[in-house]
């Protein structure tokens, strides 16, 4: 029976290699400017306002190339598509919210209710990309084909969906905080989420390390079969036994016997006759 081989993981097209070094080039170039430019305020003037708007920009920055990088980790797998839409919310909450630092979003002349929509519109983009950006670490972490890991990661994935969900409703419904088991339920939801954000990777691994020896072991047992197949040679024919035991017969000795005898002499075939 031929080894059984074990399927080799779909390497990246090309294409996709170079969007992410593309991306890692942005990012990195993105960052550095940002904190060069952090230290560079902070050791000429801490007290002024353009110190704050330069370190904060250097935090959102910072914030924002994680949550892409976190999504870049999928490109070129099976979630691809997750991860681009983590690094398009990535980037969308980083525009608006330099345009929340640096430019003046309240200034609306037509009502002001235009600006609690900004600042609901703002903080949920800031939920939905973090939780984006931890659920595309949490599909690159939990590649193993264990029935187990894939209920308990579609499991967290709901949690935080579920979770996503509620604390969206408390931004954009003033009233949501009034309901006390809202607030519990939302608790012990993301409580449940972050235990399966923990749990879900580090069985994964642990999985993956305890499957090794297997592996091992099944590659160790294929020439063992091969061997086993060659020792079992088919023996010698009816006839050929009948043969012999009529042979032993005349001589008044048993088969094993006259078999040992014409062993014992020169090692001969039993069908070469004597000299």
């Amino acid at each position: 029976m031929a080894p059984s081989q074990t399927p080799t993981r779909r390497q990246p097209g090309p294409t996709v290699r170079v969007l992410r070094r593309v991306i890692a080039i942005i990012i990195v170039v993105a960052f550095s400017s940002a904190a060069a430019g952090g230290i560079i305020v902070l050791l000429v003037d801490i007290g002024s306002e353009t110190t704050f708007q330069v370190v904060s920009t250097t935090a959102l920055t910072g914030a924002s190339s994680v949550a892409a990088f976190c999504g870049a980790t999928l490109l070129g797998r099976r979630g691809q598509w997750f991860g681009a839409v983590t690094i398009g919310l990535a980037a969308i909450t980083l525009a608006l919210s330099l345009w929340f630092l640096w430019g003046d979003p309240y200034a609306d002349p037509f009502s002001t209710s235009f600006t609690d929509v900004l600042d609901q519109v703002l903080y949920s983009l800031i939920v939905v990309t973090a939780v984006a950006s931890v659920c595309s670490l949490i599909l690159l972490l939990a590649s193993t084909r264990s029935w187990t890991v894939r209920i308990a990661l579609a499991l967290t994935l709901g949690l935080l969906a579920l979770g996503t969900a509620l604390t969206l409703i408390t931004i954009w419904v003033e009233t949501a905080w009034e309901y006390d088991w809202l607030t519990r339920v939302n608790g012990i939801v993301w409580i449940l989420a972050a235990l399966g954000v923990v749990v879900v990777p580090l069985s994964s691994l642990l999985l993956k390390t305890g499957t090794k020896p297997t592996a091992a072991t099944q590659e160790g047992t294929v020439p063992h079969a091969s061997a086993t197949q060659s020792i079992a040679s088919p023996g010698p024919s009816a006839a050929s036994l009948h043969r012999l035991e009529a042979a032993a017969r005349a001589e008044g000795i048993t088969a094993d016997e006259l078999l040992d005898r014409l062993l014992e002499t020169d090692g001969r075939p039993p069908s070469e006759p004597q000299t």
